[in-house]
C-alpha cells in the first residue's frame, strides 16, 4: 500500500500503462529511485533512455515543487495521485452563484486549505480571491470542471487556477459513489448541521437574493455556513478517495487484476 503514490507512478512515461506499472510494483519497484537503481544494475529489460530521463526529471520537479510538470505529464484522471505530495499546497474550493446562465455572477467563494476556511463575497472582498489562489498546486472541487472552474475563469480572466485540478465528482464515480455532493456525503456518513441540512444550490441563490435585495444579514450568514460545509467537506472526501484508489490499485497489482 502506498502512503504517497506519486513517487511510485510510471504511467507518465511514454508507452507505459497501468499493466507495466503494476508489473514493476510486483517486482518491488515502487519508487523512482528504485527504478533507477534497477536500471543501473541491469535488471530492467528495455529500460529506455527517455524513461530514465523523465524519471530523473520527475525527481527534480517534485523536489522543486513544480506542479506544472506533473499537470503536463499525467492524464487528468490520474491527477489524484499528486494529492499527498502536494497536500500542503492544496485548496478545496466551492462557489455560489446567482444562477447557471452566462449572465449570472459569482456571489460567494469558499477556500479551505485543510486547516482554515476563508470566504470571498461579491462586493466585499472578492478581488482577494486571485491572490489567495496564486501559487497553489492543487484545487479540489466537486463537479468543478463543469461549473466552478469555468465560471471563475469567465468572470475573473486574470485568475490563477492551480495547475492540478481534481474533480471529486468523477473520482468518486470511479469508486462507485454516484450523485451530487450531498448524496455522496450521506453515503460516507458525513452529517451536516441541522440548520443547513437539506439546503441545495437553489437555496444558495435564494439566500443571496434575500441578502442583496433586503440587506438580510442572517441570510448571508446562512449562505456562508452552507458554503463552508460544501467546501470543508471536500477534504474528507478527498482523503477517502485517495486512500481507496491507492488501495484498489495496489490490490489489483498484487493479484494481477485489471484496474
Amino acid at each position: 500500500m502506498f502512503k504517497k503514490l506519486l513517487t511510485a507512478t510510471f504511467i507518465h512515461l511514454p508507452g507505459v500503462g497501468e499493466k507495466k506499472e503494476m508489473t514493476w510494483w510486483r517486482m518491488g519497484i515502487t519508487s523512482w529511485e528504485k527504478w533507477l537503481q534497477e536500471c543501473i544494475l541491469g535488471r530492467l529489460e528495455q529500460a529506455r533512455d527517455d524513461w530514465r530521463k523523465l524519471i530523473e526529471d520527475s525527481i527534480t520537479a517534485l523536489a522543486e515543487r513544480n506542479a506544472h510538470f506533473f499537470a503536463g505529464m499525467l492524464p487528468k484522471e490520474q491527477y489524484w495521485r499528486c494529492y499527498r505530495d502536494f497536500q500542503d499546497s492544496t485548496v478545496f474550493l466551492d462557489i455560489e452563484t446567482t444562477g447557471m446562465g452566462e449572465n449570472d455572477h459569482v456571489t460567494v467563494v469558499g477556500i479551505y486549505d485543510g486547516c482554515h476556511y476563508k470566504t470571498f463575497i461579491r462586493g466585499y472582498n472578492m478581488w482577494e480571491l486571485v491572490e489567495e489562489l496564486h501559487g497553489k498546486a492543487i484545487a479540489v472541487t466537486f463537479y468543478g470542471s463543469r461549473f466552478d472552474i469555468p465560471f471563475l475563469r469567465r468572470h475573473f480572466p486574470s485568475i490563477h487556477i492551480p495547475p492540478i485540478h481534481i474533480d471529486l465528482c468523477y473520482l468518486m464515480r470511479r469508486l462507485g459513489y454516484k450523485g451530487g455532493l450531498k448524496a455522496v456525503e450521506r453515503q460516507l456518513g458525513i452529517v451536516r448541521e441541522q440548520e443547513i441540512e437539506g439546503l441545495c444550490g437553489w437555496d444558495a441563490v435564494r439566500l443571496w437574493n434575500e441578502y442583496e435585495r433586503y440587506g438580510d444579514e442572517d441570510a448571508l450568514a446562512l449562505l456562508i455556513k452552507y458554503n463552508k460545509a460544501d467546501t470543508v467537506n471536500l477534504k474528507p472526501l478527498m482523503e477517502f478517495a485517495y486512500n481507496e484508489m491507492a488501495h484498489r490499485l495496489w490490490l489489483c497489482a498484487m493479484q494481477g487484476w485489471d484496474f
